[in-house]
């Protein structure tokens, strides 16, 4: 089962509620039931201290990049972004924050 964190839960809201719907739906199937490999990647920002697992998004109208680690052994999703918004200084250290909130919540 995926985990989605309330701050995963704002970042779907950007987007009309259709697409929310499907995108979400692509989320949980290809992470849930499929672990789609060829699609994850294991990100390392030694700039920002931080490292996570990410799932690329790209058919079916999607370019997406879908943020997630695993906390107590359950795959927890943090943060859904377009590819034009993913990757940038202000992303990281979002990105930064949420994992150092989620690591000790």
């Amino acid at each position: 089962m995926v985990k989605i964190t309330s701050e995963a839960k704002q970042d779907l809201k950007q987007f009309e509620l259709e697409f929310r719907e499907d995108l979400l739906d692509e989320i949980e199937e290809r992470l849930d039931n499929e672990r789609d490999q060829d699609n994850i990647s294991y990100i390392n920002k030694t700039r920002f201290g931080i490292e996570f697992h990410r799932l690329k998004l790209i058919e079916d109208g999607f370019n997406h990049r879908i943020y997630f680690d695993f906390i107590d052994s359950e795959l927890t999703v943090f943060a859904v972004r377009h590819r034009d918004f993913a990757y940038s200084k202000e992303d990281l250290k979002q990105v930064e924050k949420r994992l150092r909130t989620m690591k000790t919540d």
